[in-house]
């Protein structure tokens, strides 16, 4: 059945706004030492010509008038509870560092090591901005668009959301014309008043049903052999590794997601869960996975902390084939997002 499509109301004139609920809760995390910069969100587009960096910089500054979020900062009130500041933009005063590094002869690492030592620069959640950019300058007509926002007003989706509305006002400014862009019919401050509006609402005890049900009782928790020993204290000094998957496997994990009725990421996740059951002989296993978070079609064109993390409790019982379990999965996975 087609839901009849509501949209998101625009919010009350108020001085300051609730935050969202994914917000809060990074918000939260961003308080302890280190929390701050492990939610940065670095990112760089190449610039191969002639640009006029003039326009670029008017490009930059539109953008950031387009979207109040990107002129947001979180202060308490006079009851000590956080909230969501908009600040104008001549309020902000953004700047837009400047760099050129085109005469040097290690340009290209001058570069990088710019980025990732600001990829590490902590934001002041308080009193922002939550924003950085740089134009750098690594030959004559090279450049690199590096920006760096925090977690809390952003998320993969706004991360190209940004550049590509970035690069609608620097063709409109190129050749005079308006930005070929929707205008904004609301801003994140709507959705985070609407969200809260809707995690009241009695049409989401069902919701609330289904996730107690899946999470009662004494939770699982994956012990994974390690050769190093997890610190007493949380910090954020991870690594990333990657691994590939040749063309013929996946191809064929392909093929049998599909022939099951399910998708790609259903057959990546059931091998995941036999895989950590082989590791620790768990049965039970959870798994928490990213979900974009907007549901909305109102939310598409948004920049903004949407995403948030789709918790699948699955159990991988002994003599199961890899078809009964998949079928398990596919229903819970499918139960999960509904």
């Amino acid at each position: 059945v087609q839901q009849e499509y509501i949209e998101i109301p625009q919010a009350v004139t108020k001085s300051s706004y609730p935050l969202s609920d994914a917000q809060r809760r990074l918000w939260v995390l961003s308080q302890f030492e280190e929390g701050s910069s492990a939610y940065n969100m670095p990112s760089q587009v190449e610039l191969d010509g002639s640009y006029d960096i003039t326009n670029f910089e008017k490009a930059i500054l539109a953008t950031i008038e387009r979207h109040e979020i990107l002129r947001t900062v979180f202060q308490e009130d006079e009851i000590g509870e956080v909230r969501q500041v908009i600040r104008t933009s001549e309020e902000l005063d953004f700047k837009i560092t400047q760099l050129d590094y085109s005469q040097e002869n290690n340009t290209f690492e001058l570069a990088e090591d710019y980025i990732t030592n600001d990829s590490y620069e902590s934001f002041d959640l308080e009193n922002g901005p939550l924003l950085r950019a740089s134009i750098i300058q690594v030959a004559k007509d090279q450049y690199i668009f590096y920006y760096n926002m925090h977690h809390i007003i952003s998320d993969g989706w706004s991360m190209e959301v940004l550049a590509k509305d970035v690069f609608s006002h620097y063709e409109a400014y190129q050749t005079n014309s308006a930005p070929s862009l929707i205008p904004l019919r609301i801003q994140y401050k709507d959705y985070s008043e609407w969200q809260l509006s809707q995690l009241e609402s009695s049409s989401l005890s069902s919701a609330r049903s289904y996730w107690t049900e899946q999470f009662t009782g004494e939770l699982p928790l994956l012990d994974l052999p390690s050769s190093r020993m997890r610190p007493k204290v949380k910090t954020h000094h991870g690594h990333n590794l990657g691994t590939y998957i040749n063309a013929t496997t996946s191809q064929q994990l392909k093929d049998f997601s599909h022939e099951n009725g399910g998708s790609l990421f259903m057959g990546v996740l059931a091998v995941w869960n036999v895989l950590m059951h082989r590791y620790t002989s768990e049965s039970d296993i959870i798994i928490g996975t990213p979900v974009a978070g907007r549901e909305h079609s109102d939310l598409s064109n948004q920049i903004g902390f949407y995403v948030n993390t789709l918790v699948l409790r699955n159990q991988v019982e002994e003599g199961d084939s890899l078809k009964s379990f998949y079928s398990r999965l596919k229903d819970n996975t499918l139960a999960g997002y509904g």
